[in-house]
């Protein structure tokens, strides 16, 4: 047997993640290359350390292991497009040497896993297509397999830089290619997939990731990022492992170029070998193979094709404008972007001028600082359903709850009681969703606080953090609303003494009044005894609509499916297929963590009523405190 001995820490990583026991590392090659022996179809490399890559790329499951093996060299023939640059052709230097593909010399620790960075901005889209750059970076990935232990055992992950992306690369991401990429990679291809991050990410991009995270696992879609700014990628990924040129404390690019051009001329030989190897579908046993089969090109996938055709127009007319009016907010999917058309009375041939309308009027209100980023504007105008003038009353009232009710906002996220009150879950954000323009749906547990130990407003503080993210990221939250469960199970009576008039009264005002949220609907569940008053209270505060849009279910949870809340978005304690609660709760640390810099730049956004023109707000103008206010019912 002759491969290569590991590291202590990667042989323990082996074995306790891959499965891997070294006394059976022999007898499971030989029962591979005993089977491959018996493919006449299929002509694959059978060298110990190629095929303990792909034992370990699936966990040593032999079953698994034939699959991949089949379908990574079934490929071959049933993807061409995707393996036409060879190493020793001259695109694929070109390519190497213009830097688009750049697998980093460094990882974080010796258990870390690999890090590429493909650049597409860095080949010409009238020469080079999307597919041979996928060629390069395959054969990149023949020789981490074959020579990496690290790559194979710890995995790679992708750092996609759109810089300089022009409207020819993006026009070049068709479905069909994309599909056959992502297949390649996380179907056929022993790696583990890391986490993609992307940075630098250009006007339509959004619908481009969106009809890619169509082709990929949960998990996977799980590990994209798109990051803001650079601080933000940089505590995901590590300043020590980057090229200089990134901010880095590792090799340049122009080292690490010259690197691959020396690893290839090593590996020339056995690449000339891998080249010789494949399928014969002629010769395979049962029914062969074909394109139509593995990728489904024939049937409703044909659909997306032509979408993606009848979006160009949408992506051209976007990055022209954009470019002139310098607007960054992202494309939507065609289901949501009917919504928006429908419901919203969205104009994509209005939005530019209206965002601009709305920064002008802002730079003339002394009193006012507010965020004037494109797609938190655009979320407001959304929420407004295009009118002007109501859109400017909702920031001017959303910023203004800032400065008039303070104890909504006490709990920062950087503070220890945030992040026990994430910990705990009282309030979840689904990541799922029943279909692309659902509203989102979020899971209220007040009982899952100790009111001894935290207030009401705390709880509703680490809501709006959260709410304050989705409406920055999320536009089927901003198209299509939210709709909250209430989860009473474990509400006592300290819970129903923080209830007071005045702070219902905060929180109605700013979720239904200041937020551009649209709120689809609260479903009571578990509702306990003397549920009733605080009901009648609350409804109190809402208008015609949203009492409308109250339903108590309290045991009945078949009605509340009745509703649009599928089981497949739900936590698993939900008795649904949406993830566990903890794995929901570390979903939204992590996405807090990411933002950490954008949350710390939002707290300087207020109003100063002093600054006012005319006469300024007082809590008691905003809430009535000291008017009729005092009159809600608890009768």
């Amino acid at each position: 047997m002759n491969i290569r001995p590991l590291s202590p820490e990667l042989a323990e990583k082996a074995r306790l993640e891959l499965n891997e026991d070294p006394n059976r590392i022999a007898s499971d090659l030989q029962h591979i290359k005993d089977w491959l022996s018996k493919q006449p179809h299929l002509r694959a490399c059978t060298d110990d350390q190629w095929l303990v890559a792909f034992l370990r790329g699936c966990k040593y499951s032999l079953e698994r292991t034939k699959e991949k093996l089949d379908l990574y060299y079934s490929l071959y023939g049933l993807a061409p497009e995707i393996y036409t640059v060879q190493h020793n052709d001259a695109k694929f230097d070109t390519l190497m040497n213009n830097g688009s593909y750049l697998m980093l010399l460094d990882t974080e620790t010796p258990t870390s896993p690999r890090t590429a960075i493909i650049r597409p901005g860095k080949y010409d889209p009238d020469i080079f297509n999307v597919a041979d750059l996928y060629s390069v970076t395959s054969i990149i990935q023949k020789i981490i397999l074959f020579t990496d232990d690290k790559s194979v055992i710890s995995g790679i992950q992708w750092i996609i830089d759109l810089k300089d992306v022009k409207i020819g690369h993006m026009l070049q991401m068709t479905p069909t290619i994309m599909k056959k990429m992502v297949y390649s990679s996380q179907e056929a291809a022993p790696i583990r997939m890391k986490g993609t991050h992307f940075i630098n990410a250009p006007a339509a991009f959004e619908m481009i990731l969106n009809t890619m995270k169509n082709f990929l696992n949960e998990k996977n879609r799980n590990r994209f990022y798109v990051y803001q700014n650079y601080e933000d990628f940089y505590n995901s990924v590590p300043k020590s492992i980057l090229p200089k040129e990134y901010g880095g404390d590792s090799a340049s690019i122009k080292e690490i170029i010259e690197y691959w051009n020396t690893k290839k001329i090593e590996y020339d030989s056995w690449l000339k070998e891998e080249m010789k190897n494949g399928t014969d579908e002629s010769k395979r046993p049962g029914k062969p193979k074909t394109a139509e089969s593995v990728f489904g090109v024939e049937g409703s996938f044909r659909q997306l094709d032509s979408y993606f055709v009848s979006s160009k127009t949408i992506i051209v007319s976007l990055i022209i404008r954009n470019k002139v009016l310098n607007m960054q907010i992202r494309p939507l999917c065609a289901e949501l972007a009917k919504k928006a058309q429908d419901e919203l009375n969205e104009d994509p041939a209005r939005i530019a001028s209206d965002v601009q309308h709305v920064k002008d009027w802002l730079s003339k209100q002394p009193h006012l600082r507010a965020r004037k980023d494109d797609q938190w504007l655009v979320a407001f105008l959304r929420g407004c359903k295009y009118s002007l003038e109501r859109t400017k009353e909702k920031l001017d009232l959303y910023y203004s709850m800032r400065t008039l009710a303070p104890d909504l906002f006490s709990v920062l996220p950087g503070d220890k009681v945030f992040t026990d009150i994430m910990n705990i879950g009282t309030y979840l954000i689904l990541p799922k969703s029943t279909t692309p323009d659902s509203p989102r749906v979020a899971i209220v547990r007040p009982g899952s606080y100790d009111p001894d130990k935290y207030k009401l407003s705390d709880i509703f503080s680490v809501s709006i953090v959260l709410q304050r993210i989705l409406l920055m990221e999320d536009d089927a939250t901003v198209i299509s609303g939210v709709r909250t469960i209430l989860d009473l199970e474990g509400v006592t009576l300290a819970h129903y003494l923080q209830m007071t008039p005045a702070m219902m009264k905060k929180m109605a005002v700013l979720s239904q009044d200041a937020a551009p949220m649209r709120m689809k609907g609260t479903h009571y569940i578990n509702t306990p005894a003397g549920f009733e008053t605080v009901f009648s209270a609350i409804k109190n505060l809402l208008n015609e609509k949203n009492r409308q849009r109250l339903y108590v279910h309290n045991k009945n949870y078949e009605e509340m499916y009745s509703h649009g809340i599928s089981k497949d978005i739900l936590p698993t304690e939900y008795g649904g297929n949406g993830g566990t609660i903890k794995e929901i709760i570390d979903h939204w640390k992590d996405k807090v963590q990411k933002y950490s810099s954008w949350l710390e730049e939002d707290l300087k956004y207020g109003t100063d009523e002093s600054k006012r023109s005319g006469q300024p707000k007082t809590p008691e103008s905003m809430f009535g405190l000291e008017g009729s206010f005092r009159q809600l019912n608890f009768d």
